[in-house]
């Protein structure tokens, strides 16, 4: 008897997507691979081990993370190179080889203002969920005129399709090719659109990540800039306050991390593991 597709479960299970994103990164690194991409991102057969190495050392930054590239249609001959900081800047760059980077210096190479970029992870070889919902949306969003890539593991793969919204650092979950409309209008008009499929900030720990969707639930505040980030202090072991600054003043949230009491697995083919989800507290 075969086991359902983790999104199947994650969805079946009623698994919450708040505070699930990508935690404490603010600088992303991306790097064009057209070739087959392992199930990690360093171990891909196209990467000579040298730049392998540069791409951990420079890893080693705190709050970096590593994405690789590839948009169907591009030769690959001159691999695209990209740092993008949710301080809104960015640098570009195409290589010869790969071996180029050995010679950069990232703090040396010029930035510019980043513009809009659509992350969205088709990576089958992580999990075959990420493969099928992650390729529909790519197509759906590139026919519609943005800056968009497909792109290696992007965490959770039961929340597939999984999306990332550079520079801002927004990560979206459970997105079909329909929601591609309105994710794109939203997001053009500066606003965070559906809370159901938002994930969280990169930027933020989870907890916090949670906290300012609660809080945006609680204010229906749906501008991304509108609500400012504080401080974030735990109460316990699984509570935590978090403090904001909105249009009518200073906000306090309080969440909890508890166990719901239901098992999923955490991906297609894995053990069933037990669910947790964060609450808000009174």
């Amino acid at each position: 008897m075969s086991l359902p597709a983790c999104s199947v479960a994650s969805l079946e299970a009623g698994e919450s997507l708040a505070g699930t994103a990508v935690e404490s990164v603010d600088r992303w690194l991306l790097l064009e691979v057209s070739d087959p991409w392992a199930p990690k991102a360093l171990q891909t057969d196209a990467l000579p081990e040298s730049v392998k190495a540069r791409l951990a050392h420079w890893l080693q930054t705190p709050r970096s993370r590593l994405q690789l590239i590839r948009r169907p249609g591009r030769s690959g001959k001159r691999p695209l190179f990209a740092t993008i900081s949710s301080t809104g800047q960015a640098s570009k760059l195409e290589l010869d080889r790969y071996e180029d980077l050995l010679d950069l210096d990232l703090a040396k190479v010029p930035v510019e203002t980043a513009t809009p970029i659509c992350l969205v992870c088709v990576h089958g070889r992580r999990d075959r969920c990420c493969g099928l919902h992650g390729s529909a949306v790519f197509r759906s969003i590139r026919n519609r005129g943005v800056d968009v890539w497909q792109t290696s593991h992007l965490g959770g793969h039961r929340f597939a399709a999984c999306a990332l919204w550079l520079p801002d650092g927004l990560m979206y979950g459970r997105l079909r090719a329909e929601d591609a409309e309105s994710f794109l209008a939203a997001r053009r008009a500066g606003a965070i659109g559906a809370l159901s499929s938002f994930r969280g900030r990169c930027a933020y720990d989870r907890p916090t990540q949670a906290a300012e969707i609660f809080l945006r639930s609680r204010l229906g505040e749906q501008a991304a800039d509108a609500i400012e980030w504080l401080t974030t202090a735990p109460e316990s072991d699984s509570t935590w306050e978090a403090r904001f600054r909105s249009a009518s003043g200073e906000e306090l949230v309080r969440v909890g991390l508890e166990d719901t009491g239901v098992v999923r697995p955490a991906s297609c083919g894995g053990e069933p593991e037990p669910m947790t989800r964060f609450v808000e507290l009174r």
